[in-house]
């Protein structure tokens, strides 16, 4: 008898032992961060097999000097947005700021911040006074991006979307959209590439870009993040990856904002 309870106490001690096991994998997994992004130069790209980029860099180093594990993943923006949206700690990167946004998420800010450039093949007659575009042209962008919101917000409703920027800018250039918006910076890299596209309007205002969470997110994780953001801008880090990623000492260089 004292043999058969011995078993049993042993086997309750092993599954316990198993079940604290488990209840450790689980806090480590919930502690763990999952970092979503687009294909986005010079925020977010692929390169050498790793995700680089201003947004990219400064996120890895937040979750670094946090100490906080994570995982990051390049996808489709409006993917990528809807898992930040519907998952606990999922964080969507580089995410725009706007009022619609407030509440959908907790923010992680500023990652730095960008313009939005109203663009078209260089070369095209399309007229740069918003009040002769607004209804009369295709304008291509994301889904689910920040331009939608501003350019809505400006009248235009012909609105065609994509997948991603890089299938914008081609179809802008294949002459199959007649405009497109995408960032200010984004605008300054595809130049120096030597893309061929023009300014027709800047909608003036600087748009924060931020780390946006799902509201689940631990606190304490969020904190930490925060904390971590602070320290890179304290110490120059921020900066640094602008120059390298930009070649501009700051945003308002790469707008023409004072």
């Amino acid at each position: 008898m004292n043999g058969r309870f011995k078993s049993v106490r042993n086997a309750i001690s092993s599954v316990g032992f198993i079940c604290g096991l488990l209840t450790v994998a689980e806090q480590a997994q919930a502690a763990e961060i999952h970092l979503v992004t687009e294909n986005y130069p010079p925020f977010n790209f692929m390169k050498d097999g790793e995700i680089v980029g201003l947004g990219a860099d400064q996120v890895r180093e937040i979750m670094v000097r946090e100490n906080i594990e994570f995982t990051m993943e390049i996808l489709p923006w409006s993917r990528a947005f809807w898992l930040a949206e519907n998952r606990k700690n999922h964080c969507v990167f580089t995410t725009a700021y706007t009022p619609a946004r407030a509440e959908t998420f907790a923010w992680i800010s500023p990652l730095g911040g960008a313009e939005l450039f109203l663009i078209k093949k260089a070369g095209s007659q399309i007229p740069s006074d918003l009040g002769e575009i607004v209804g009369k042209f295709s304008v291509g962008t994301q889904r689910s991006d920040y331009a939608e919101y501003v350019l809505k917000t400006q009248g235009f409703s012909s609105l065609d979307y994509f997948d991603d920027v890089e299938t914008v800018i081609r179809q802008l250039v294949q002459d199959r959209l007649h405009l497109a918006a995408i960032s200010s910076m984004t605008f300054h890299t595809l130049v120096q590439q030597g893309v061929e596209i023009e300014v027709v309007h800047g909608f003036g205002d600087i748009i924060g870009n931020a780390l946006a969470c799902n509201p689940e997110t631990d606190e304490a994780l969020l904190k930490r993040m925060q904390n971590g953001l602070d320290s890179i801008i304290r110490d120059g880090y921020q900066a640094e990856m602008l120059k390298k990623y930009t070649g501009a000492a700051s945003v308002s260089a790469l707008t023409g904002e004072n």
